[in-house]
């Protein structure tokens, strides 16, 4: 994994605080890595554009992890990957900032993320190492998807750690998972050429929904093959 920005680009390893858990998800599926690129000085704009690109080029798919807030760069990543038709997963934050992506395309100036103001509480517990995993409400999926495909059910139980969501997505995109109460819990592109999909779980920590981390490599995998 590659590390910029709050976002984890497969093929390079780089320790980070967030590393541990997605190195885990990612070494179930038995694909092999490199090893250690430090990128930090991209974040301190001390490399030029060619060679921001150029790191950005050996990658073979984009993971975009939890956060606590959208990084307006994170966009321009999106954007090259989802140019250059590479595989882009998005997780929470990352879920939500590929919807907003995804809007932008066609409207920049459109918010789409605000509050959860429905009286459900989607963040219901104090979070501890040991208790983020603690499933919190059900979330309901589209048949004709990517989730199911990969999930191979209608309804399944998630963790929920979040405060806010997305209104919507762009016409190049639906939402495939919706909670009970009507949150987008899941998103996907429909373009028919691009692998990019989001939800608004956690699923580094929850091992029953490991296929997600392995359809996301397959997909990575049919890119490094190229």
């Amino acid at each position: 994994l590659l590390y910029f920005n709050n976002l984890f680009l497969m093929k390079i390893l780089i320790n980070d605080k967030n590393y541990s858990v997605f190195k885990n998800n990612l070494s179930l599926t038995g694909e092999e890595y490199l090893e250690l690129v430090d990128l930090s000085k991209i974040q301190d704009n001390e490399l030029n554009d060619e060679a921001i690109y150029d790191s950005l080029a050996m990658c073979d798919g984009l993971l975009l992890p939890g956060g606590s807030r959208v990084i307006n760069s994170n966009f321009d990543v999106i954007k090259y990957f989802y140019d250059n038709k590479k595989p882009i997963l998005g997780i929470c934050l990352g879920m939500q900032t590929l919807g907003m992506y995804s809007v932008k395309m066609y409207d920049k100036d459109k918010r789409i993320i605000g509050l959860v103001d429905n009286g459900v509480d989607h963040w219901p517990i104090n979070v501890f190492r040991d208790n983020n995993d603690t499933l919190a409400h059900f979330d309901n999926i589209q048949k004709d998807s990517i989730m199911y495909e990969i999930f191979g059910k209608e309804r399944i139980e998630v963790n929920s750690l979040h405060k806010n969501c997305i209104s919507e997505v762009g016409k190049d995109f639906k939402v495939s998972i919706y909670s009970d109460d009507g949150i987008i819990e899941g998103i996907e592109c429909i373009n028919g050429e691009q692998f990019a999909i989001g939800v608004q779980f956690h699923p580094e920590i929850l091992p029953q929904f490991n296929r997600l981390f392995e359809r996301f490599v397959q997909e990575c995998a049919k890119i490094s093959t190229k």
